[in-house]
């Protein structure tokens, strides 16, 4: 064992030690406040948590209280490399037939074959460059313009709706040509352009040579007939022609497309809800189980907001809601509590329902009286602005407060304590100094008068 510390140095008493002893000892109200606090902290991250799992419950639940979750409808294209559909509401469901004769394209415009070898070149040295699109007509500065990729650089700084690039189309020692691309596809978004450059004595326009192959360069609409009826869109996807559809024609073709009930949307929805009542259950169960570990129970353990929440959930997934439809209970759509307390579902029965009895299954969720608006106004008491969370979430808040104050305060009064334990046992420590030094002292001088 080493020597003990002391004050001065010279003492064998260890006051150090003493005065941390004693204030470990006075520490413990703070320790007993801070387990406190923290218990508070814990409970106050848990109620956090109930909070987003009741929300996430009610948002599942809200969505299936809309007109849009009973509505919805799908495109299904008998021939899908021709095109795909998508439908809305809007749509009107049936069966018919579309042919699409043509597919919208830009216009492209080329500068002729084996005209350049060299894009920095000097090309042209007078003359004008315009282009007219859509009634409007750009006359390109050709200020300090002389080569091929200037005019290209020129042409696309000072307009947006034809694009200028310039290919390598390999045809030996002149393979450069200028590609003029309408930017939108479809008729309306055709140009002409006006070319009068030219190099020297040469000819107007002589120099690009700029043409429009009639085969594949002319700009084309979507063109297609509906039920006998002819139809154009300037481009491949149609949106506005046929109310409630959105179309991506992809080649020509004939095809049908069928317009019917997404269940499937609707089945997500449902299973949707199902799953975030079990997200729920878990966390009732990860906050209820009994501690086997001896690391304590959780922060909700025996909390009464969970388990009234919990048991007014319940009981409405096991009672019987009567509704203007044939289905009253989750039963009936193939929803069952398992042994654990989840949400179970048959899926087969769930889709018999969805096709057959879809008003039956809107009567029974949707609605102001619908089993949908029970539980979120069964939520809404526990999660909103005001609500039970809200208020022992403030209580807790209030206690860790005040635990927080009482900690600051008993820890300012420690600190002095042990100022004072330190400025007592450095007192002691210099008496016993002068003490032993004294006694010493006095030996030494009896010493001198020894008789014997």
């Amino acid at each position: 064992m080493g020597s003990p510390i002391t004050l001065s140095g010279f003492n064998n008493i260890d006051f150090k030690a003493v005065t941390d002893i004693i204030i470990k000892s006075e520490r413990q109200p703070i320790t007993r406040l801070e387990t406190d606090k923290r218990t508070e902290q814990n409970k106050l991250t848990a109620y956090g948590s109930l909070n987003t799992s009741l929300s996430s419950l009610r948002s599942a639940f809200a969505a299936l209280n809309t007109e849009d979750a009973y509505e919805a409808l799908k495109a299904t294209a008998s021939d899908t490399s021709v095109l795909s559909a998508t439908a809305t509401s809007e749509a009107t469901p049936g069966t018919f037939t579309l042919n699409v004769t043509s597919l919208a394209r830009p216009q492209v415009t080329t500068s002729a074959i084996g005209q350049f070898a060299d894009i920095n070149a000097t090309i042209f040295d007078s003359g004008s460059f315009s282009i007219t699109q859509d009634g409007d007509t750009t006359n390109v500065n050709l200020t300090g313009v002389d080569s091929l990729a200037e005019l290209r650089d020129a042409i696309n700084a000072q307009q947006t709706g034809v694009k200028a690039s310039i290919i390598n189309d390999g045809s030996g020692a002149t393979p450069f040509r200028l590609i003029l691309t309408s930017v939108t596809p479809g008729l309306a978004n055709a140009f002409t352009v006006s070319d009068t450059t030219k190099l020297g004595a040469g000819a107007a326009g002589a120099v690009l040579n700029l043409g429009t192959d009639a085969t594949n360069g002319v700009a084309k609409d979507t063109e297609f007939t509906y039920n006998g009826i002819a139809v154009k869109s300037s481009s491949t996807t149609v949106n506005e022609a046929i109310p409630g559809l959105t179309l991506s024609v992809l080649k020509t073709g004939s095809t049908s497309i069928t317009v019917t009930d997404d269940n499937s949307s609707l089945k997500t929805k449902v299973k949707a809800a199902v799953s975030a009542f079990n997200s729920f259950n878990d966390f009732f169960g990860a906050q209820t189980k009994l501690d086997t570990t001896g690391s304590g129970r959780p922060p909700l353990a025996s909390d009464p907001l969970l388990r009234s929440a919990n048991r007014q959930l319940r009981a409405f997934f096991l009672s019987s809601h009567a509704n203007s439809g044939s289905l009253d209970e989750l039963l009936d759509f193939g929803i069952t509590l398992d042994q654990q307390g989840k949400l179970q579902i048959d899926d087969a029965k769930l889709d018999s329902v969805l096709s057959s009895k879809r008003a039956d299954v809107a009567a029974f969720f949707s609605g102001d009286s619908g089993f949908a608006k029970k539980i979120t106004d069964a939520i809404d008491g526990y999660t909103k602005s005001g609500g039970a969370i809200d208020s022992v979430e403030d209580r807790i808040k209030r206690n860790i407060e005040k635990y927080t104050s009482k900690i600051q305060d008993l820890e300012f009064r420690l600190s002095n304590r042990e100022q004072q334990l330190t400025a007592e046992f450095a007192a002691a420590d210099r008496a016993i100094s002068q003490l032993n030094s004294q006694s010493s002292s006095l030996a030494g001088l009896g010493s001198q008068f020894r008789l014997f």
